[in-house]
């Protein structure tokens, strides 16, 4: 396997360049990247309006919604229920004028204060009468019976009252941060206008699109169907993408996900014999890992046609001993599994520290590129 170091890619494999991007930026999650990458990666591989992509890991919906804009046809899936929410509203087909009109009949009503009963993570992120307001639109919401119009009203909401919080996210901890926000009433206003513009302005070239409730370890397609993956698992060590997206959950109203079906959930039951020879020497709560993406990668070649391309953006772990490879670990479990690794190119670099911020090593951020 060829290996190349390309920083100048590394902001592609972040969600920084769809920051301000229209529809993207709706649901941001730190873990996801760019459309840009999308697109670079589709060019590269010379990909039609005949293929199919796959998104194993979709995530909020970055893959398939970049497909949407070039006309590729795409399936993805997620097991994060906040992440599959978010991927279904920005990838629906609206009628935009329907939409328009819900929305301005939403807001010509003034939100009236409702009992708040929450928990205390919730109660510390938002003052009272902001929460009041936000039961209160939930509520109103609730009585919509369009399910395309709720929750594109919900995930509105849910971006407004994340701007009327105090709430300052450090990986999977919220810091509270008291200070003045401005009204939920208008800023929601403000939300669902913009996200209206949005849809109306977004390109889409009528391919076929959809994102499923599903574990990539267990994929509903059929053999050989695949023809090009872009994706990006969870990375080794960090789960704060799990609970990272905890008020939105709460102002949704979704579930939050039940961890231990993660890949790299630790159970006694797990039997670590298949990867014996790629987790010798690895740190213990490494296995359960490096098992899990074995038979996520398994599937992904399963479903695979010959000839399919893989591009997967992938980091190595970090640990106060020092960095623990995940990039060259993956791609020999994906030679083991039947892909050929053709390259490996590192495109952030950080470094890995322990609890006192002594420098221990350096963990490296890359796209594995395989074939089938």
């Amino acid at each position: 396997m060829k290996i190349s170091e390309k920083l100048w890619l590394g902001r592609l494999a972040t969600p920084l360049p769809d920051r301000r991007r229209p529809v993207y930026n709706w649901f941001p999650m730190k873990e996801a990247f760019s459309r840009d990458l999308v697109f670079l990666v589709a060019e590269t591989w010379g990909l039609g309006d005949e293929d199919m992509v796959l998104d194993p890991f979709c995530g909020t919906g970055t893959t398939p919604l970049a497909c949407k804009e070039l006309g590729l046809n795409c399936v993805g899936f997620d097991a994060h229920p906040a992440a599959l929410f978010a991927s279904r509203v920005k990838l629906r087909d609206y009628d935009v004028a329907k939409l328009r009109e819900s929305v301005e009949n939403f807001l010509r009503e003034d939100l009236e204060a409702r009992e708040v009963d929450a928990p205390s993570f919730v109660t510390r992120a938002f003052s009272k009468s902001v929460l009041e307001e936000i039961v209160a639109a939930r509520q109103r919401l609730s009585e919509i019976e369009d399910c395309a119009v709720k929750e594109f009203m919900l995930m509105g909401l849910s971006a407004a009252a994340m701007k009327c919080s105090w709430a300052h996210k450090d990986g999977a901890a919220i810091k509270v941060m008291k200070r003045p926000v401005p009204p939920l009433g208008k800023e929601l206003g403000f939300q669902l206008r913009r996200m209206c513009n949005e849809v109306e302005a977004f390109k889409n070239k009528g391919s076929a699109i959809r994102v499923d409730q599903g574990d990539a370890r267990k994929m509903n397609l059929e053999n050989g169907k695949i023809n090009a993956v872009i994706t990006s698992p969870p990375y080794l060590g960090k789960k704060e993408y799990v609970h990272a997206q905890r008020l939105e959950q709460w102002v949704i109203g979704l579930e939050v996900p039940n961890e231990l079906g993660l890949i790299g959930s630790v159970n006694e039951e797990n039997d670590y014999s298949e990867v014996a020879e790629f987790v010798e020497g690895k740190p213990q709560d490494s296995k359960a890992y490096f098992k899990g993406m074995l038979s996520a990668i398994r599937e992904i070649h399963r479903v695979c046609s010959d000839g399919a391309n893989v591009c997967m953006v992938v980091s190595d772990g970090c640990t106060q001993d020092g960095p623990v490879d995940a990039c060259i670990t993956l791609s020999e479990i994906a030679e083991k599994v039947g892909f050929r690794a053709k390259s490996l190119i590192v495109v952030n670099k950080r470094h890995c520290t322990t609890p006192a911020r002594k420098k221990v090593g350096i963990a490296r951020e890359g796209l594995l590129f395989w074939t089938k």
